[in-house]
């Protein structure tokens, strides 16, 4: 995604599909000149004026077979009185009449009964280890391995007490012990994850916004290098255009561009 700030004194951005038909720079650099936008309260109502906006602009009849990728745009910030941000994730629809309007408007917002959301904004498994201390892979790789080297372990208990008098008994307690490997594993990942978390809310209030991107951005590399390790070194690395954050104090702060694949 393309990120760009919407406003110099409110924290307002958008990030739009640098690939999709829609000229979204002309767009968006036609909204911009219209002067500062309006303050609004409640988030929602910048991507509601960004729609008003587009119903006026010209449109192509191609655009109707855009992808549901090429018509995804993101709306990112805080409204003027929240503490918390709000991300909204909109899909613009061509109407018959040559109009664009917002398809769909999906509205998520940090608060104190949700700590954190993900939209289509990124990728979710670039991000995973700093939720979750893991990759689902990882988990899964795991959990096989959990559940191989207990079948190898009774294996080997059993293979000790062949043709003695303790083999009836052995192979008894054997088949009773069946736990579920993967169950329980999740489970165990979860609680650790769960006790995680409050250090990780301790410590986030100890860096600066740079250290954060940073913490991000090797995250990020990170897995893209193990993959890139996976696929026997062919292929392009995935880069990540840009990486950037929005801040109630700060608004929209770019950090670095053309990240990784280098």
């Amino acid at each position: 995604m393309t990120l760009y700030a919407l406003s110099k004194q409110e924290p307002v951005a958008v990030a739009v599909n640098p690939y999709s038909p829609i000229p979204w720079d002309e767009i968006i650099n036609a909204y911009l000149r219209q002067g500062e936008i309006a303050k609004h309260e409640v988030f929602g109502d910048y991507a509601r004026d960004f729609a008003e906006f587009l119903a006026t602009e010209h449109t192509q009849p191609s655009w109707k077979k855009m992808s549901r990728a090429e018509r995804n745009i993101i709306f990112l910030g805080y409204g003027s009185d929240d503490v918390f941000p709000t991300v909204i994730d909109v899909r613009v629809q061509l109407n018959d009449d040559g109009k664009m309007t917002f398809e769909t408007m999906d509205e998520r917002c940090i608060d104190h009964d949700e700590n954190s959301c993900f939209c289509s904004i990124g990728d979710f498994s670039n991000v995973e280890p700093i939720m979750s201390g893991v990759l689902t892979e990882s988990r899964e790789w795991l959990t096989a391995k959990f559940r191989s080297q207990l079948e190898l372990i009774k294996k080997q208990m059993a293979d000790e007490v062949t043709g003695t008098q303790f083999e009836e008994a052995v192979l008894n307690a054997i088949d009773q012990y069946e736990p579920d490997p993967s169950e329980e594993f999740v489970n165990e990942m979860d609680n650790m994850c769960d006790s995680l978390w409050e250090c990780v809310d301790m410590a986030l209030d100890s860096f600066n916004i740079e250290d954060l991107v940073h913490v991000v951005e090797n995250f990020v590399d990170a897995k893209v290098q193990i993959d890139h390790l996976k696929n026997g070194g062919k292929g392009e690395l995935r880069q990540t255009k840009e990486l950037a954050v929005i801040t109630r104090t700060e608004g929209l702060v770019w950090i670095k561009h053309s990240l990784y694949g280098v």
